[in-house]
């Protein structure tokens, strides 16, 4: 009889719309065969199916009830705790062998799960988890707590990046990480969606995108003001988020304000060189932001777009200190001087800056986060468990 190799477990608490760091790994995943299945479990939504099948065999499971998640931190924490339970009981008796927990708030749940079918555990995160906007006060206490107890139990902790990894190897004496980049796989490159054509740009006018989340934090309401008086410069927001409205309603008196829905991560990188530069400003209202290395940065420079971007660390340490002429450092106070400084001659050389940066290839870092995989199935197969 051939052995099984039983089901890959990835939970994250949110419904599993455009996870380009989860559809990433668990694609990879899937066509190195290590396992016979793979679910990406997440939360419900209205309009979503529970259950959503994914190329290569892969699987969206949303488990629980459609509750609210907003209100009171002691609402959202009795919501975290009920669908913890939710999923526990779903994948308690299958034949487990890694679970993934992408997010501190489902470390729990994920290391109960270990615990119970003696399956391997990875604490994947996605952020620097407990020093994130929504970690203070009783939730952030909570966070942490649940981090602290239980990241040692953890047969192996990703990060997203080398500034976090130092972070976390620092906090916790001993603990070694590996940080995997979200870098954009360029071996499965879409069509692109030209920016330029969807929204009839001149070609004679300049076109600016800002691509990710459409959320705070992110300088949104800045970046259109800064564009409200330029009607030869156009800046695309590509993507969704809590203040697309936003955007939607500056769009309507503004012609050179522009939303394009999110497309396919596989599709992102082509899309981005329909334009001419990138804009990546992340505003650091806690450590997580300040040490983060932005997809959008890296989804800039893959598309060969130079792009103005703030002070943080992570991009100084990407982009070698490169890009000067595009650094804002005082986003509400420079952003109109530094577009007025973006020549023709000021982009091109953007650009052959941008040509020379050592990014990061998913090839190469999906083969460290496969190398890890590949050492836990082969411990768990010597110690008698199931392979």
């Amino acid at each position: 009889m051939t052995p099984t190799k039983g089901l890959n477990l990835h939970i994250y608490p949110a419904p599993i719309l455009s996870e380009s760091r989860i559809f990433r790994q668990t694609l990879a995943v899937a066509r190195a065969s290590l396992f016979d299945e793979i679910e990406i479990c997440g939360t419900p939504a209205h309009g979503l199916p529970q259950t959503e099948p994914l190329s290569e065999g892969r699987t969206i499971r949303r488990i629980g009830a459609d509750m609210k998640r907003t209100g009171s931190v002691v609402a959202r924490v009795r919501y975290q705790v009920a669908w913890s339970f939710h999923v526990y009981r779903t994948y308690a008796s299958s034949d487990l062998r890694i679970v993934n927990a992408h997010s501190v708030a489902v470390l729990p749940v994920a290391a109960m799960l270990a615990r119970r079918t003696g399956a391997k555990l990875i604490y994947d995160t996605h952020e620097l988890e407990t020093e994130t906007s929504t970690s203070h006060g009783l939730q952030g206490q909570v966070f942490r707590l649940a981090e602290r107890l239980l990241i040692r139990k953890s047969s192996a902790v990703f990060v997203v990046n080398d500034m976090i990894k130092e972070w976390y190897e620092t906090t916790y004496r001993g603990l070694r990480t590996i940080s995997i980049v979200n870098a954009p796989d360029q071996r499965a490159a879409g069509a692109a969606h030209d920016l330029r054509a969807v929204f009839a740009i001149p070609p004679t006018d300049r076109l600016f995108v800002h691509v990710g989340n459409i959320v705070r934090a992110r300088y949104i309401v800045e970046i259109i003001e800064a564009f409200a008086g330029r009607p030869s410069d156009h800046v695309v927001f590509l993507g969704d988020g809590d203040l697309g409205r936003v955007v939607d309603d500056a769009a309507a008196t503004l012609p050179n304000v522009h939303h394009h829905p999110s497309v396919d991560s596989d599709s992102v990188t082509a899309t981005l060189s329909t334009a001419d530069v990138g804009i990546c400003l992340i505003e650091p209202t806690c450590l997580s932001y300040e040490l983060a290395l932005p997809n959008k940065a890296i989804e800039y420079a893959s598309a060969g777009l130079p792009f103005i971007h703030n002070d943080l660390p992570s991009v100084r340490r990407l982009l070698a200190e490169g890009l000067t002429s595009f650094l804002v450092k005082d986003v509400q106070g420079e952003l109109s001087r530094v577009l007025d400084g973006l020549s023709e001659q000021v982009i091109s050389a953007g650009r052959a800056e941008i040509s020379e940066v050592r990014l990061p290839k998913w090839g190469e870092e999906s083969g460290k986060m496969l190398d890890v995989y590949g050492t836990l199935i082969a411990a768990k197969t010597r110690r008698g468990g199931r392979a």
